[in-house]
């Protein structure tokens, strides 16, 4: 667990379980060549596979399934990224504090942040409810700290991409989730907004969305990209949302600026921005 609140959140840890595996593999492949060639199975070969054995019940018992799923997050606990406000001694990336809700006592939590196109990454653990109810751990120095007090941040960023943080149990029974994006794409006209979500890790596709256009309307949709214009009708929601829309880029260009504008009674708003890689630039 780091015992600074201002961490920036980069996959190492990603990278050294990596090289593990590797190495681990590479010496399974040996003690099997050792067998098929008929030599002696050697102590060592035979303490690397009850190693092995004895890692894999250890994990499932620590973690159980290893798996952090949005779609299997407790319903009765929930997690919110709040955008902190900025501060010069923070430096100039953005970063939030975490707002927990309905987590029980007696149980010991860690939090997990997930960078675009990255698996889950632990950031901190042994977080436990005190008496007054709240989230805490002990630093390095013994101090007791507040997991509010936490101040996280996902470091440069694409445009558009989704930042997300988990908060678990030990044993991933119990998990609540939260997603931002710290650099949306957004355009609003009046009452209605737009937004674009990047998805592709090569920055040719987007996911486009909008609110606060007259329920049940049929709106334009156009969309420029590549000197090419594409038109389209859509219906709004009886709760005035846009559908989502699906945006890809699949020709090959030189002129990587897009936009997309929808047309309604009311309002026009129109998003521009870049793809490909041009879209995956962190700031």
């Amino acid at each position: 667990m780091s015992s600074r609140s201002d961490v920036r959140i980069y996959p190492l840890l990603i990278n050294y379980k990596q090289q593990i595996f590797e190495n681990v593999t590479q010496s399974l492949k040996n003690c099997v060549h050792m067998i098929e060639s008929k030599k002696k199975f050697s102590f060592w070969c035979a303490g690397l596979v009850g190693l092995l054995a004895f890692w894999s019940v250890a994990s499932t018992a620590r973690h159980g399934s290893g798996v952090l799923e949005p779609r299997r997050a407790t319903p009765a606990i929930s997690v919110e990224l709040v955008k902190m406000a900025s501060d010069a001694s923070l430096g100039s990336t953005t970063k939030y504090r975490l707002r927990v809700k309905g987590v029980p006592p007696g149980v010991t939590f860690e939090v997990w942040t997930k960078d675009f196109g990255q698996p889950f990454a632990l950031a901190f653990s042994g977080f436990r409810m005190d008496e007054t109810g709240t989230l805490v751990t002990l630093d390095k120095s013994g101090q007791s700290r507040r997991i509010e007090d936490l101040a996280l941040d996902p470091g440069p960023y694409p445009k558009g991409a989704v930042w997300m943080v988990a908060l678990a149990s030990e044993d991933h029974t119990l998990s609540a989730f939260a997603k931002v994006i710290p650099h949306p794409i957004t355009a609003r006209d009046g009452s209605c907004a737009v937004s674009l979500e990047l998805i592709s890790l090569h920055g040719n596709r987007f996911v486009a969305s909008g609110e606060g256009f007259v329920p049940g309307e049929d709106v334009d949709i156009e969309f420029r990209a590549s000197g090419r214009l594409t038109q389209r009708k859509q219906r709004i929601s009886s709760e005035g949302i846009l559908p989502l829309d699906v945006l890809s880029h699949g020709a090959i260009s030189t002129d990587f600026s897009a936009s997309y504008l929808v047309k309604a009674r009311t309002c026009e708003p129109l998003v521009k921005y870049e793809w490909g890689d041009a879209a995956l630039i962190r700031r």
